[in-house]
């Protein structure tokens, strides 16, 4: 978000982000993922459950609960994947979408040497972003797809998505 506001609007730059309008984010995201959030546990509430209760999973995910049902969970299912597509396309969609008015801005510019500044920061930013999304969508192409039979590597590279871009962020910047 920052970055967009500094490329995209680069002269009010200072006048957007202050004191008054930065906090007011942190409320919006936290009611975009209560949004995301509630829904999957009623949903998993409901359901009739016949053969274990034990879920194998390291994390906080709906479809390992629902795959547990022994009813249909197609309903839930779509509304997972919905869920999921947005909470991971629609960061990414932005980051993107940034990056291209960033290339278009910088291109602008007449001097080569000043093209440069810009560029060099943007690899490590873009190398944290696939750090992050690559094992993920992955994970979760290959998972829906049932191409990873095995739990263990499921879970592993989710963990390692999840953990390792925060962990590189110091030291990437």
């Amino acid at each position: 978000y920052d970055g967009f506001i500094a490329i995209f609007w680069v002269l009010r730059y200072f006048k957007i982000k202050t004191n008054l309008t930065t906090p007011p984010t942190i409320p919006g995201i936290w009611l975009l993922v209560i949004l995301l959030e509630t829904p999957p546990p009623p949903f998993a509430a409901r359901l009739p459950y016949c053969s274990s209760r034990e879920v194998q999973s390291c994390c906080c995910e709906h479809g390992r609960v629902y795959k547990l049902a022994c009813t249909d969970i197609s309903l839930p299912r779509q509304l997972a994947t919905a869920k999921t597509l947005t909470g991971l396309l629609a960061p990414l969609t932005f980051i993107i979408f940034t990056y291209l008015i960033v290339v278009v801005a910088v291109t602008r510019i007449a001097s080569i040497s000043q093209r440069w500044k810009p560029f060099h920061t943007c690899p490590t930013h873009l190398l944290l972003v696939l750090l992050y999304y690559m094992p993920v969508m992955l994970a979760y192409v290959l998972g829906n797809l049932r191409l990873i039979q095995n739990f263990d590597l499921y879970t592993a590279v989710l963990t390692v998505s999840v953990n390792i871009p925060p962990m590189l962020n110091p030291i990437i910047y």
